[in-house]
Protein backbone atom coordinates (compact mmCIF):
# COMPACT_ATOMS: atom_id res chain seq x y z
CA UNK A 1 0.00 0.00 0.00
CA UNK A 2 1.21 3.15 -0.73
CA UNK A 3 0.48 6.17 1.99
CA UNK A 4 0.56 9.86 0.08
CA UNK A 5 1.78 12.12 3.24
CA UNK A 6 -0.01 15.09 1.62
CA UNK A 7 -3.52 12.79 1.54
CA UNK A 8 -2.70 11.61 5.08
CA UNK A 9 -2.10 14.96 7.22
CA UNK A 10 -4.67 16.58 4.90
CA UNK A 11 -7.22 13.82 5.54
CA UNK A 12 -6.73 13.78 9.39
CA UNK A 13 -6.98 17.71 9.43
CA UNK A 14 -10.31 17.88 7.85
CA UNK A 15 -11.29 14.46 10.43
CA UNK A 16 -10.02 15.83 13.27
CA UNK A 17 -12.11 19.53 12.66
CA UNK A 18 -15.28 17.01 12.05
CA UNK A 19 -14.12 15.88 15.54
CA UNK A 20 -14.17 19.24 17.32
CA UNK A 21 -17.11 20.46 15.72
CA UNK A 22 -19.20 17.75 16.88
CA UNK A 23 -17.76 18.05 20.77
CA UNK A 24 -18.95 21.89 19.50
CA UNK A 25 -22.10 20.72 18.84
CA UNK A 26 -22.72 18.08 21.75
CA UNK A 27 -21.03 20.56 24.41
CA UNK A 28 -22.82 23.84 23.47
CA UNK A 29 -19.27 25.50 23.61
CA UNK A 30 -17.27 28.04 21.45
CA UNK A 31 -13.92 27.70 20.12
CA UNK A 32 -12.04 30.59 18.29
CA UNK A 33 -11.47 29.97 14.44
CA UNK A 34 -7.76 29.94 15.39
CA UNK A 35 -8.28 27.74 18.06
CA UNK A 36 -10.26 25.22 15.87
CA UNK A 37 -7.81 25.46 12.90
CA UNK A 38 -4.67 25.17 15.65
CA UNK A 39 -6.37 21.71 16.95
CA UNK A 40 -7.00 20.38 13.88
CA UNK A 41 -3.26 20.93 12.54
CA UNK A 42 -2.24 18.77 15.42
CA UNK A 43 -4.71 16.11 14.62
CA UNK A 44 -3.42 16.03 11.50
CA UNK A 45 0.53 16.41 12.04
CA UNK A 46 -0.35 13.55 14.89
CA UNK A 47 -1.18 10.88 11.63
CA UNK A 48 2.83 10.74 10.85
CA UNK A 49 3.18 8.67 13.77
CA UNK A 50 2.36 5.50 11.85
CA UNK A 51 6.02 5.79 9.54
CA UNK A 52 7.36 5.46 13.36
CA UNK A 53 5.39 2.25 14.45
CA UNK A 54 2.56 0.56 13.37
CA UNK A 55 2.18 -1.02 17.01
CA UNK A 56 -1.43 -0.63 18.17
CA UNK A 57 -0.17 0.19 21.56
CA UNK A 58 2.28 2.96 20.34
CA UNK A 59 -0.58 4.27 18.54
CA UNK A 60 -3.40 4.42 20.89
CA UNK A 61 -1.08 6.52 23.21
CA UNK A 62 -0.11 9.36 20.22
CA UNK A 63 -3.94 8.95 19.98
CA UNK A 64 -4.57 9.79 23.62
CA UNK A 65 -1.64 12.15 23.79
CA UNK A 66 -2.74 14.23 20.98
CA UNK A 67 -6.62 14.30 22.10
CA UNK A 68 -5.02 15.44 25.24
CA UNK A 69 -3.33 18.27 23.51
CA UNK A 70 -6.08 18.93 21.41
CA UNK A 71 -8.61 19.51 24.39
CA UNK A 72 -6.08 21.80 26.27
CA UNK A 73 -5.98 23.85 23.00
CA UNK A 74 -9.23 24.40 23.10
CA UNK A 75 -10.13 24.25 26.99
CA UNK A 76 -7.43 25.77 28.75
CA UNK A 77 -6.41 24.45 32.14
CA UNK A 78 -9.76 24.40 33.59
CA UNK A 79 -9.59 20.52 34.72
CA UNK A 80 -13.62 19.86 34.71
CA UNK A 81 -13.55 21.13 30.91
CA UNK A 82 -10.37 19.75 29.55
CA UNK A 83 -11.88 16.04 30.71
CA UNK A 84 -14.75 16.21 29.69
CA UNK A 85 -13.76 17.49 26.25
CA UNK A 86 -11.34 14.66 26.05
CA UNK A 87 -14.02 12.17 26.91
CA UNK A 88 -16.53 13.80 23.81
CA UNK A 89 -13.41 13.75 21.41
CA UNK A 90 -12.45 9.89 22.76
CA UNK A 91 -16.46 8.79 22.04
CA UNK A 92 -16.52 10.71 18.79
CA UNK A 93 -13.58 8.86 17.52
CA UNK A 94 -14.64 5.21 18.44
CA UNK A 95 -18.11 6.21 16.54
CA UNK A 96 -15.60 7.46 13.68
CA UNK A 97 -13.50 4.28 13.60
CA UNK A 98 -16.66 2.35 13.57
CA UNK A 99 -18.53 3.94 10.79
CA UNK A 100 -14.56 3.75 8.72
CA UNK A 101 -14.84 -0.21 9.78
CA UNK A 102 -18.31 -0.48 8.27
CA UNK A 103 -16.86 1.29 5.09
CA UNK A 104 -14.23 -1.03 4.95
CA UNK A 105 -16.65 -4.39 5.23
CA UNK A 106 -18.79 -2.69 2.29
CA UNK A 107 -15.95 -1.44 -0.13
CA UNK A 108 -13.16 -3.75 0.79
CA UNK A 109 -9.46 -1.98 0.98
CA UNK A 110 -10.86 1.57 0.62
CA UNK A 111 -9.96 2.34 4.24
CA UNK A 112 -7.10 1.61 5.97
CA UNK A 113 -6.82 1.98 9.54
CA UNK A 114 -3.09 2.00 10.93
CA UNK A 115 -2.89 1.38 14.84
CA UNK A 116 -6.12 3.96 15.69
CA UNK A 117 -5.07 6.61 12.58
CA UNK A 118 -7.46 6.40 9.32
CA UNK A 119 -6.43 6.62 5.86
CA UNK A 120 -8.74 6.80 3.11
CA UNK A 121 -8.48 5.52 -0.21
CA UNK A 122 -11.81 6.50 -1.27
CA UNK A 123 -13.18 9.71 -3.08
CA UNK A 124 -13.47 12.53 -1.25
CA UNK A 125 -17.36 12.55 -1.94
CA UNK A 126 -17.24 9.36 0.49
CA UNK A 127 -15.17 10.74 2.94
CA UNK A 128 -17.29 13.36 3.20
CA UNK A 129 -20.89 11.32 3.49
CA UNK A 130 -18.91 9.27 6.28
CA UNK A 131 -18.07 12.32 8.17
CA UNK A 132 -21.88 13.87 7.82
CA UNK A 133 -23.84 10.82 8.43
CA UNK A 134 -21.58 10.31 12.14
CA UNK A 135 -22.29 14.43 12.48
CA UNK A 136 -26.07 13.09 12.02
CA UNK A 137 -25.82 10.88 14.91
CA UNK A 138 -24.72 13.52 17.53
CA UNK A 139 -27.43 16.23 16.06
CA UNK A 140 -29.94 14.13 16.59
CA UNK A 141 -28.96 13.04 20.02
CA UNK A 142 -29.03 16.68 20.27
CA UNK A 143 -31.99 17.16 19.31
CA UNK A 144 -33.55 14.43 21.34
CA UNK A 145 -31.59 15.38 24.57
CA UNK A 146 -32.43 19.35 24.16
CA UNK A 147 -36.68 18.52 23.97
CA UNK A 148 -36.38 16.67 26.69
CA UNK A 149 -34.99 19.05 29.02
CA UNK A 150 -35.63 22.39 27.90
CA UNK A 151 -38.59 24.42 29.81
CA UNK A 152 -40.21 27.34 29.34
CA UNK A 153 -39.90 28.22 33.56
CA UNK A 154 -37.84 26.89 36.22
CA UNK A 155 -36.09 28.32 39.16
CA UNK A 156 -32.85 29.61 39.29
CA UNK A 157 -30.46 30.00 42.14
CA UNK A 158 -27.17 31.86 42.40
CA UNK A 159 -25.00 31.77 44.77
CA UNK A 160 -22.10 34.12 45.99
CA UNK A 161 -19.91 34.21 48.76
CA UNK A 162 -22.64 36.03 51.08
CA UNK A 163 -26.23 35.52 49.90
CA UNK A 164 -28.03 32.77 47.77
CA UNK A 165 -30.55 34.24 45.85
CA UNK A 166 -33.74 32.51 43.66
CA UNK A 167 -35.48 33.92 40.94
CA UNK A 168 -37.41 32.80 38.75
CA UNK A 169 -36.24 32.36 34.86
CA UNK A 170 -37.59 32.51 32.18
CA UNK A 171 -36.03 29.93 29.16
CA UNK A 172 -35.25 32.34 25.82
CA UNK A 173 -33.31 31.14 22.66
CA UNK A 174 -32.95 34.96 22.18
CA UNK A 175 -30.53 34.74 25.01
CA UNK A 176 -26.78 34.25 22.87
CA UNK A 177 -25.20 36.26 24.93
CA UNK A 178 -21.49 34.22 25.13
CA UNK A 179 -18.38 35.29 28.27
CA UNK A 180 -15.40 34.54 25.61
CA UNK A 181 -13.19 34.69 28.26
CA UNK A 182 -14.38 31.90 30.28
CA UNK A 183 -16.31 30.78 27.24
CA UNK A 184 -19.47 30.47 29.44
CA UNK A 185 -23.41 31.03 28.50
CA UNK A 186 -24.61 33.82 30.23
CA UNK A 187 -28.08 34.43 31.97
CA UNK A 188 -29.14 37.65 32.52
CA UNK A 189 -30.43 38.61 35.94
CA UNK A 190 -32.56 41.80 37.69
CA UNK A 191 -32.37 41.57 41.45
CA UNK A 192 -31.08 44.24 43.74
CA UNK A 193 -30.07 41.94 45.80
CA UNK A 194 -27.15 40.09 43.44
CA UNK A 195 -26.71 43.58 42.67
CA UNK A 196 -25.76 44.59 45.55
CA UNK A 197 -23.63 41.47 46.44
CA UNK A 198 -21.63 42.11 43.10
CA UNK A 199 -21.38 45.83 44.22
CA UNK A 200 -17.32 45.69 44.39
CA UNK A 201 -16.42 42.56 42.80
CA UNK A 202 -14.41 42.30 39.53
CA UNK A 203 -16.39 42.10 36.37
CA UNK A 204 -16.02 42.50 32.75
CA UNK A 205 -17.60 44.18 30.10
CA UNK A 206 -18.93 41.97 27.49
CA UNK A 207 -21.45 43.63 24.20
CA UNK A 208 -24.99 43.19 23.95
CA UNK A 209 -27.73 44.01 21.46
CA UNK A 210 -31.37 43.78 21.79
CA UNK A 211 -34.58 45.15 19.79
CA UNK A 212 -34.36 48.07 21.90
CA UNK A 213 -30.51 48.82 21.86
CA UNK A 214 -26.94 47.71 22.59
CA UNK A 215 -24.57 48.63 24.56
CA UNK A 216 -22.13 46.93 27.06
CA UNK A 217 -23.23 44.86 30.04
CA UNK A 218 -21.30 43.78 33.42
CA UNK A 219 -21.06 39.82 33.47
CA UNK A 220 -19.88 38.50 36.66
CA UNK A 221 -18.84 34.81 38.09
CA UNK A 222 -20.69 33.46 40.37
CA UNK A 223 -19.92 30.72 42.97
CA UNK A 224 -22.48 28.43 41.61
CA UNK A 225 -25.72 28.32 39.73
CA UNK A 226 -28.61 25.68 39.65
CA UNK A 227 -31.33 25.47 37.52
CA UNK A 228 -34.10 23.66 38.84
CA UNK A 229 -31.65 21.82 41.48
CA UNK A 230 -29.07 20.63 38.27
CA UNK A 231 -26.20 22.85 38.71
CA UNK A 232 -24.47 25.03 35.77
CA UNK A 233 -21.07 26.01 34.52
CA UNK A 234 -22.56 29.58 33.26
CA UNK A 235 -21.61 33.67 34.16
CA UNK A 236 -24.09 35.86 35.42
CA UNK A 237 -25.29 39.60 33.94
CA UNK A 238 -26.86 42.06 35.75
CA UNK A 239 -29.16 44.73 34.67
CA UNK A 240 -32.55 46.65 35.43
CA UNK A 241 -35.48 44.68 33.83
CA UNK A 242 -39.00 45.27 34.43
CA UNK A 243 -39.30 42.48 37.00
CA UNK A 244 -37.22 40.34 39.00
CA UNK A 245 -36.63 37.13 37.40
CA UNK A 246 -33.52 35.71 35.06
CA UNK A 247 -33.64 34.76 31.93
CA UNK A 248 -31.59 32.14 30.08
CA UNK A 249 -30.61 30.47 27.16
CA UNK A 250 -32.55 26.76 26.76
CA UNK A 251 -29.37 25.59 25.48
CA UNK A 252 -27.22 25.39 28.92
CA UNK A 253 -29.61 22.41 30.19
CA UNK A 254 -28.39 20.17 27.92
Amino acid sequence: MTIYVDVLILTNVYITYFFIKSVMLVSHRKYTVFKVISASLIGGISSLQIFISDSLFFSFAVKLITLFIISLILSGLRLKTLFDTAGKLILVNLLFIGMCVLIWKILGRAVYIIGVTVYFDISLIILVLVTAITYAVFWIYDYISFRNCAKKGASVEIKTESVSVRLDGISDTGNSLYDFFSQKSVIVCSSDELEAAFKNKLYKLLPYSTVNGSGLIKVYTPKCVYIDNRQVDVSIAITKLDETKAIFNPNILR
